[in-house]
């Protein structure tokens, strides 16, 4: 995916007055920390910044911010939201330098649900886990982390070491071995649990 480019302009501005004056003209206010760096407050076009949100381009992706003319990489952190507008209120950078490596949760994307039989027969999908909490340098981020469920069938299971993760891409240490993602159960009794000839090959998970 593109890397995305935000304009920010420093903020010399505080306190909850001034951060609604900026709101009603159409700003963000947000702020960008970091080890090692000094806190900085800017302000971003509320517009600008609703429309590249909306296309998914900034969630678990190092995105570049142009701070009054300077380059500066970071990942969005936390987004507040106007609990009735909808509206963002404030953003949260994290700096991050391009040869670190840094610890952050992705998705995970089940695909394949059409070429699962146990799906097919009306089995349900139990998803144990949504995201996965991974390390890598910011160049590396997934936007999410496959899950294929082709061929499996009701009672199949999906466990951490039958996955590959992408390259370059570590799992942060769990305190449960070889835990569940994902398992596939019968809707009720009347759906037989078939088991497959023989099992697919599965991945095994880079250490």
């Amino acid at each position: 995916m593109e890397q995305q480019i935000i304009n920010a302009e420093l903020r010399d501005v505080t306190g909850k007055k001034a951060m609604h004056s900026l709101r009603k003209k159409g700003f963000i206010p947000g702020i960008i920390y970091g080890k090692g760096h000094d806190n900085i407050n800017v302000t971003l076009s509320a517009k600008e910044f609703t429309r590249q949100y909306k296309t998914g381009a900034l969630s678990a992706h190092l995105v570049e911010l142009n701070i009054a003319g300077k380059k500066e990489y970071a990942l969005v952190r936390d987004i507040q939201w106007h609990v009735v507008k909808d509206t963002v209120e404030h953003i949260d950078f994290q700096f991050v330098d391009k040869g670190s490596e840094i610890k952050i949760d992705i998705p995970l994307s089940f695909i394949n649900e059409e070429k699962s039989p146990g799906l097919k027969q009306g089995g349900v999908l139990n998803i144990v886990h949504r995201f996965l909490t991974i390390k890598c340098s910011p160049d590396k981020i997934p936007q999410a982390i496959e899950i294929d469920l082709s061929g499996k069938m009701i009672s199949h299971s999906i466990h951490i070491d039958d996955i590959s993760l992408p390259e370059g891409v570590k799992l942060v240490a769990n305190e449960e071995e070889n835990f569940t993602l994902v398992t596939i159960s019968a809707a009720d009794s009347k759906i037989e649990e078939m088991e497959p000839e023989s099992e697919p090959e599965e991945g095994i998970a880079e250490e």
